[in-house]
């Protein structure tokens, strides 16, 4: 992680400090995927996003680290010998990427709307999983829990299309609002593709 940042750190000083800006917040992230997975429940995970931008003309250029990932849930209720007893299951998959995007941006007085492309390069990752169960009614124990790294190596490279809009508070601050919608599979053979909703807070230095 500490090399990821210092190539960011490099990458800005290429891009000259004029013009700069510098954005970094909250992705809301799921998955869409195309398999059927049965009675599983998907839901939003939260990560964080941190970008650098530079602006040529009505173009604009960023590179940065955003995190994305979802959560799985599910009940499995038991038969025959073990009738009577539910096993619940919740599953966290994070995971991390190092990411470009290219974009158009028109600005109209304080807001500026743009849309373009985002690259992903995966850096790895975690899933987590934590098991439960009830005892004919009884109180909800913990009976397992796991986690295990994802190699950077198993990550396929990731596009998708991202477009949103910025609300300049004065000159130098900012928010932003974006949406990412991924075209690639995040595995191959997966069928998993990822999506996330950002919310930012943006300064031009």
């Amino acid at each position: 992680m500490k090399i990821v940042l210092l190539n960011i750190l490099f990458i800005s000083a290429i891009f000259a400090q004029n013009g700069l800006t510098v954005v970094g917040g909250l992705n809301q992230s799921n998955q869409t995927i195309e398999e059927d997975v049965g009675d599983i429940d998907i839901n939003y995970m939260n990560g964080y996003n941190l970008t650098v931008e530079k602006s040529f003309g009505i173009a604009r250029f960023g590179v940065g680290l955003n995190q994305r990932g979802v959560k799985l849930e599910t009940d499995v209720t038991g038969d025959g010998s073990s009738e009577g007893v539910s096993v619940f299951i919740n599953s966290e998959q994070t995971l991390n990427y190092l990411s470009l995007h290219a974009v158009l941006y028109e600005i109209q007085e304080k807001i500026c709307v743009f849309g373009g492309v985002q690259l992903g390069k995966g850096l790895g990752g975690e899933v987590k999983m934590k098991m439960s169960w009830t005892n004919f009614g009884q109180d909800e124990q913990l009976m397992y829990r796991e986690s295990e790294d994802i190699d950077a190596e198993d990550m396929e490279l990731e596009y998708g299309l991202l477009f949103g809009g910025d609300y300049m508070i004065n000159e130098k601050n900012g928010v932003r609002a974006s949406y990412y919608k991924g075209l690639s599979d995040i595995r191959e053979d997966s069928k998993t593709k990822n999506n996330t909703i950002s919310v930012s807070l943006l300064f031009k230095l």
